[in-house]
């Protein structure tokens, strides 16, 4: 199964058909890592605290002990979505004030994957839920991090030096 999952946008495409597996049956995503050792092997590990950021602390000793050398996170998550057109929506404010209570949020599955070499790419599918019938994933949308920064506590899980 590993000789597949080479390169990042391959992973997020295999945990993406996981994820809209999952959903279809559970109608729910909890946080996971598809994470894959530098012999080969995959883990499928779920958060491993409640909290947010001892669940990361945790997460970054555990890829250091099994040698991690790239992997996949993904959970539920909102997002701001500005589907009018408007301008100058306060993200700052959204982000204090609680971006699950603003009138422009979106949810959606994350997907977020990482590799020693630094490499990251993220992407996502909206979550659908009509109202009637069962919720669903949108198509998957992978957006490129080239030209960017990206910081936040899921970010450089890995120790990026090269072996």
């Amino acid at each position: 199964m590993t000789d597949e999952l080479t390169d990042l946008k391959s992973m997020i495409e295999f945990a993406s058909g996981r994820a809209e597996r999952l959903f279809r049956q559970q109608g729910v995503i909890h946080p996971m890592y598809h994470a894959i050792k530098s012999s080969g092997q995959s883990m499928i590990i779920p958060a491993l605290n409640p909290n947010k950021d001892a669940s990361v602390a945790m997460t970054k000793v555990l890829f250091a002990l099994e040698d991690i050398d790239r992997y996949v996170f993904l959970d539920e998550a909102w997002i701001v979505d500005d589907r009018r057109g408007q301008i100058g929506i306060d993200i700052e404010k959204a982000n204090r004030e609680g971006i699950s209570r603003h009138p422009d949020r979106r949810e959606i599955v994350m997907f977020m994957a990482e590799n020693r070499r630094g490499e990251m790419m993220m992407a996502s599918r909206f979550i659908l839920r009509p109202e009637r019938g069962k919720s669903s994933l949108a198509p998957l949308k992978i957006t490129d991090t080239t030209e960017g920064k990206s910081e936040g506590r899921m970010v450089g899980l890995l120790n990026w030096e090269k072996r």
